[in-house]
């Protein structure tokens, strides 16, 4: 199946309308200029739209262009992921359990800039795009499985157009659903 673009609905169907001037954030692991992974909070500069599709009428949606293949995977409890790179630039949802993503070279002195920890859920969100370099470690400290969705980019440079509002991952508050209005950094 051919995905050309794949829409979040970030409100999930609230029926609280979001003005055009909302934005969607996410971690995002990148690789530096020292050939290390590190994280930062990206901001995506194109704003929210609001829905017209039947069953999300009114909804706030950001649509990302998207691969052929998209996986799921149901990762068992109290795993642990090794070091790795992402496989290619891709968003990655986590839908239930709780990732714990490290960094094996602290790029800030192994500080809270170094970690994300990422609550599946509406505020699951993250951007894997740290191919090459020294990597990052995934592990999954709860009891029970964690369910995420992998979805390739088309291409490195297909990815969202974005900025970069901090070092480390972004913080949010419960149930926000990583959307800002305006353009400050919290």
């Amino acid at each position: 199946m051919h995905v050309s673009a794949f829409a979040i609905a970030v409100g999930l169907l609230s029926t609280t309308t979001f003005a055009a001037s909302s934005y969607l954030r996410a971690t995002a692991l990148v690789t530096n200029a020292q050939n290390h992974s590190q994280l930062e909070c990206w901001q995506f500069t194109t704003p929210l739209n609001i829905s017209a599709a039947a069953g999300t009428s009114g909804a706030a949606t950001f649509a990302f262009p998207a691969s052929t293949e998209s996986i799921y995977t149901l990762i068992p409890g109290r795993f642990n992921g090794g070091t790795h790179n992402a496989p290619a630039p891709q968003l990655v949802v986590f839908l239930s359990g709780l990732a714990h993503i490290t960094l094996p070279v602290p790029v800030h002195g192994n500080s809270s800039l170094d970690e994300a920890w990422v609550l599946g859920g509406v505020d699951g969100l993250i951007i894997a795009a740290d191919t090459l370099g020294s990597g990052h470690i995934t592990t999954y400290p709860l009891d029970e499985p964690t369910a995420s969705l992998q979805i390739p980019f088309a291409s490195a440079g297909e990815m969202p157009a974005h900025e970069v509002v901090g070092s480390g991952p972004c913080r949010f508050s419960s149930g926000d659903a990583q959307v800002v209005m305006g353009g400050g950094y919290q």
